[in-house]
């Protein structure tokens, strides 16, 4: 019997090696499916917007930081995490904490030291929304 080859494997080793891979994805779709934390992006999302809203209210409030330029401020730094949010991989993480630790010196040398505290917790949380995001919707 002669083996028609399709690439470098026969077509045998090829229908094999499909069927496995499907058998993985199988296994990795029931695992989605049972998932412990069925709703975690929608109130990971409503605790994202609630906090950024508490935030822009003691910054405005407590602080007397303008409202347009703080919530320009706000979103600015939300893109900033979004943007570099794939930075926190397992061998680059130590990156991000630079970046809040030069977000909060600032903060420190120009005299606007909780401002700068409550814009990196903007920072820090959208990383952990992103991260939580690109976990669970694949």
């Amino acid at each position: 019997m002669a083996k028609k080859k399709y690439g470098n494997k026969s077509i045998m080793e090829h229908k094999e090696a499909t069927k496995k891979e499907i058998a993985v994805a199988k296994v990795e779709e029931r695992m989605q499916r049972r998932s412990y934390f069925p709703h975690i992006n929608g109130l990971l999302q409503v605790f994202y917007i609630v906090a950024l809203v508490a935030i822009i209210i003691v910054n405005y409030v407590y602080l007397d930081v303008p409202i347009v330029p703080l919530c320009t401020m706000v979103v600015l730094e939300a893109v900033l995490g979004v943007l570099l949010c794939r930075i926190a991989a397992i061998k680059l993480w130590w990156i991000q904490l630079i970046i809040i630790g030069i977000q909060i010196f600032l903060g420190y040398a120009f005299d606007r030291l909780g401002f700068m505290i409550f814009m990196s917790l903007v920072y820090a949380f959208t990383l952990v929304v992103m991260w939580v995001r690109r976990r669970t919707l694949k």
